[in-house]
């Protein structure tokens, strides 16, 4: 089948590579700054569904521009014929070798995409290579990529590759977005009449695509807060150790636990939106790659102290109407479960329930010691918690381009100093406590789980530009 092909021309240092990646979604492509260090054509298909569906071609820099000019300004046959008569009369020659490297995918019919940094001054080599794109006569686009902003030379940039160029359009390969490389996409199908049947399928499997991976992602944060209100941890109970620093050891089991949860989300979400090397945990911001059950993150994500009150005084407690929220809104309620009681709490509520009992084996057996149980949990701010973290780690995912490499910005990215749960409606805030209650109760969950995952798509479509 034969595929629209954009071959990406410019110099290392102007983003032409990262435009690849970001347009490709593909952050294993390298990214040099060094004039002259690929010497190679790299073509990177972009695939759904196992078909190819179109071309990215990442070419060198060129090497002599000015003698390339002359020749092209010499030419004297076919016009439609210049690519492929300056490949032929200077095959073999290492003087041009990053020349005829860049210009071979021309000759194979693809369009030109030239990727330019336009906060910098425009030099006479630039012209150089602007002038010999247009005669090759190939469809061709010009990228303004601003690496600084407040850039004077926007402008003069403009009115150049205006001149030169069929379309010219503003394009930060670093902070694109999905709906920007659609834009993009849908401006290309106008160069080419041809492509615009095939670019028009690439888009609309593209939309396609990214609503599967919103669907997808919030049943992933959805199994992820099932679980975790559900879950439960045993620890094994030693006469010989102190009761205090066996509940503390239960407790950690059960914190750890749902550290897991919360990882195993992201890693999801990661291979889901093709960031597989961007952190995903404590190398994060404190609020999100922190202590899912510090007091700072229950402070500042999830609902605010007055919504949990309002919201325990109207379920008839289940965070209690005396909650302890000196813990970041995290209690834990310390009671008996079938085995000797391990204490009174004063009138702590919320939280999972930790008690000791005897856990049975096959054939009627019982563990020689008992087992102190954490869980399940009757927090709703755990819920809460665990949405906002799961929003704030989302939306800077779903928005992160591919073609940037500074994880340290994504990290800082994430430092928020509040999440967006406290911000929703009431109607959202009792879908989720209904949806809450529901599974606390261990009652019919398929219509409030249809409901809640509804809710949480439109949220991720907003998140995500779409």
């Amino acid at each position: 089948m034969n595929i629209p092909a954009f071959a990406i021309l410019g110099h290392p240092n102007e983003g032409k590579s990262s435009v690849v990646s970001t347009l490709a979604e593909d952050e294993t492509v390298s990214i040099s700054r060094t004039p002259g260090e690929t010497r190679q054509c790299r073509t990177y298909s972009v695939t759904l569904q196992g078909t190819p569906r179109f071309k990215l071609i990442d070419t060198p820099g060129f090497q002599n521009p000015a003698a390339v000019l002359d020749w092209f300004q010499s030419h004297q046959g076919p016009e439609a014929e210049i690519v492929s008569d300056f490949l032929k009369a200077h095959q073999g020659q290492e003087r041009f070798h990053h020349d005829m490297e860049l210009l071979r995918p021309l000759s194979d019919q693809a369009g030109i995409l030239y990727v330019v940094d336009a906060s910098r001054p425009l030099r006479e080599v630039d012209r150089q290579e602007m002038e010999i794109l247009r005669l090759t006569g190939r469809p061709r686009m010009a990228l303004l990529n601003c690496k600084r902003e407040g850039s004077s030379y926007h402008e003069v940039w403009k009115d150049a590759v205006g001149r030169r160029f069929n379309i010219v359009r503003d394009f930060n390969a670093h902070h694109a977005t999905f709906s920007e490389r659609i834009h993009l996409l849908e401006a290309l199908k106008v160069l080419n009449q041809a492509w615009e049947a095939p670019l028009s399928e690439v888009i609309e499997a593209l939309q396609a695509d990214w609503q599967r991976r919103i669907s997808e992602s919030t049943l992933v944060l959805l199994e992820l807060l099932r679980d975790a209100i559900h879950h439960v941890h045993h620890h094994r109970m030693n006469a010989n150790d102190p009761m205090d620093q066996q509940k503390e050891a239960a407790m950690e089991g059960y914190r750890k636990d749902l550290r897991k949860m919360e990882q195993r989300a992201r890693k999801s979400w990661r291979a889901l939106f093709h960031h597989q090397t961007l952190p995903g945990g404590e190398d994060l911001s404190p609020l999100v790659g922190g202590d899912l059950f510090a007091e700072h993150v229950w402070r500042l994500l999830g609902f605010s102290r007055r919504q949990l009150t309002t919201i325990g005084a109207v379920t008839g407690g289940i965070l209690g109407a005396g909650a302890d929220l000196a813990a970041g809104g995290l209690t834990f309620g310390i009671l008996a479960a079938g085995g000797a009681a391990l204490g009174a709490m004063g009138g702590w509520k919320g939280g999972p329930n930790l008690g000791a009992k005897r856990l049975p084996l096959p054939g009627g057996r019982t563990f020689a010691s008992e087992t102190l149980q954490v869980g399940p949990s009757q927090d709703f701010q755990l819920v809460s918690v665990l949405v906002d973290r799961s929003l704030l780690y989302l939306s800077r995912l779903m928005n992160w381009a591919h073609g940037r490499r500074d994880h340290e910005a994504f990290q800082a990215a994430i430092r928020q100093s509040e999440g967006f749960v406290t911000h929703w409606s009431k109607e959202k805030r009792d879908l989720l406590l209904r949806w809450f209650t529901r599974h606390q109760k261990l009652r019919e969950t398929t219509g409030i789980d249809t409901e809640l995952k509804e809710l949480l798509e439109r949220i991720l479509s907003e998140l995500g530009g779409t």
